[in-house]
């Protein structure tokens, strides 16, 4: 048994599914890279840090009196909301992970800081700036992460969208012409 439908209300019913996909699609898209608008904000602070712990112990070696002002600078970059706010159920572990050893290890370099510990300090700056390059190369690869993200959902969205409007020119369009 056949079942006759208008045409109209066939071809609205298709059109209705192809707009709903590509709303999706693209509403998908545009949070993920609503969520990345801070990445390149929280690469730079990262950045910043090595620039930082070089210049604190330029000031520990030569005595200057910023030297207390440059380490409150450096925990506050440390501490700023962009990088507090990576503590969320969807950032990698990795990225969670070296921002924690990056916490844990300035408190022992702001202690030895501030007691003028010169020696130790030269001893594991090395480290501590490795940690850092680490910590800027996750968060790198996070935001990387998204933008492959939004690629694959708009191709996703796009290869949706062409093969449901070629199934439905098949269902629909071809099945009128003459045979």
């Amino acid at each position: 048994m056949i079942v006759k439908r208008p045409v109209s209300a066939s071809l609205a019913r298709a059109f209705f599914y192809i707009v709903l996909l590509s709303i999706l699609s693209t509403g998908i898209a545009l949070l993920t890279l609503a969520s990345s608008l801070r990445d390149a904000e929280a690469i730079n602070i990262a950045g910043s840090l090595r620039m930082q712990s070089y210049r604190l112990g330029y000031d520990l070696q030569s005595g200057s009196p910023q030297l207390n002002a440059h380490r409150q600078l450096f925990q506050q970059a440390l501490h700023s909301p962009v990088l507090t706010n990576l503590n969320v159920w969807y950032v990698p572990e990795a990225v969670k992970t070296r921002y924690a050893h990056l916490n844990a290890n300035w408190l022992e370099m702001n202690n030895r800081l501030s007691k003028g510990d010169l020696p130790w300090y030269q001893a594991n700056i090395n480290n501590y700036v490795n940690q850092i390059d680490l910590f800027v190369l996750a968060l790198q690869h996070y935001a990387e992460r998204k933008m492959l993200l939004v690629v694959a959902i708009s191709l996703a969205g796009g290869i949706g969208i062409s093969r449901w409007s070629f199934l439905l020119c098949a269902a629909y369009a071809i099945r009128w012409l003459p045979r």
